[in-house]
């Protein structure tokens, strides 16, 4: 077997094989139990890191990335991966989005702090150790409980025009799901991936405290579909939904907002296309009782969520239409 020993602070993985093991991590008031599997394959190079459980009500998220390492091969991965499946074990375990502890999102708080708050520590183990030393890295993320999405990837573009093409390249390799060229809302993980040089690539599907296997098969293809297209699915014959294809790319997301308080009735469904002008549905009083406000597309484009909560307020997100699709030149 070809490949080097890896070493990962106290883990240690031979060539062709896969470790799992925890990490004690000092958050200042505990020490907590950090779950990660290396898999040491057949080069040293690549080196992606795939994480999961950022806020720890992800459920389709982290089944897709402990599937991952139950089925992903060392002996035939040309490259290595670190698999974080549960980035916040303790708001995992407090079956909620935000740390116990400080009442913080992870997500919030990159690229942390040595002497900060706990999840802030969290967030600097997590910056130093793992997305500080990969070359791509690849999270998998759903959406609030309340919105009803379709499957997409999305990155972001930068100064760097380098990583901007890996960025675009990560879309390419994804497969056959809408992406984007920039978040469909802000997420401040975003400025870690460019401190570290890393290429992020970004899989959102499912909805929060949901178990959808669906959403966990949509994670687990794009990743899949990436490492095939990196070439690291080193001597596997490739399965049709390992074979890279193109996604409809989108330059941007127009976010459609509610301007008044009332009773939300979306009349457009994720996946159609709608017009700038076209109504995307209207919010009623609260007696349910007449119309008060029609909400309506700002752009030409593809529905890619719609909120189906009852409830809305001004500023609330709505839906949301990706558009300005990009124009693949050959």
């Amino acid at each position: 077997m070809s490949g080097e020993l890896w070493q990962l602070g106290p883990l240690r993985v031979e060539p062709g094989q896969t470790l799992r093991g925890v990490f004690q991590v000092d958050v200042g008031v505990t020490r907590l139990n950090f779950p990660i599997a290396l898999i040491n394959g057949t080069e040293p190079d690549p080196v992606v890191l795939i994480t999961a459980g950022m806020d720890g009500d992800e459920y389709a998220a982290i089944e897709a990335a402990l599937r991952l390492i139950d089925e992903i091969d060392a002996g035939r991965l040309a490259g290595r991966l670190m698999i974080c499946p549960i980035l916040d074990p303790l708001s995992f375990e407090a079956l909620q989005s935000q740390n116990p502890l400080d009442g913080l999102f992870l997500r919030h708080v990159f690229p942390g702090d040595l002497e900060g708050k706990p999840t802030q520590r969290l967030a600097y183990f997590i910056y130093q150790n793992f997305i500080a030393h990969s070359d791509t890295w690849i999270h998998l993320h759903t959406v609030e409980t309340g919105e009803e999405t379709i499957p997409c990837v999305w990155t972001t573009q930068t100064q760097d025009a380098e990583l901007n093409e890996q960025s675009r390249l990560l879309l390419q390799q994804a497969g056959p799901v809408t992406g984007l060229l920039r978040p469909p809302q802000p997420w401040e993980p975003v400025a870690a991936s460019i401190s570290a040089s890393t290429a992020l690539l970004v899989s959102q599907a499912g909805a929060r405290h949901c178990h959808d296997a669906a959403a966990a098969d949509a994670h687990f293809g794009v990743v899949r579909s990436v490492l095939a297209g990196m070439d690291m699915l080193n001597g596997v014959a490739a399965s049709a939904e390992d074979k890279p294809a193109r996604p409809r790319t989108y330059l941007d997301c127009e976010p459609l907002l509610a301007g008044r308080t009332g009773l939300w009735q979306p009349a457009v469904h994720p996946g159609e296309t709608v017009q700038a002008g076209q109504v995307v549905g209207v919010i009623r009083a609260l007696d349910g009782g007449s119309a008060i406000e029609q909400v309506t597309s700002t752009v030409d484009g593809m529905v890619l969520a719609v909120r189906t909560g009852l409830a809305a307020r001004p500023r609330l997100r709505l839906a949301l239409v990706a558009h300005r699709p990009q124009i693949e030149t050959h």
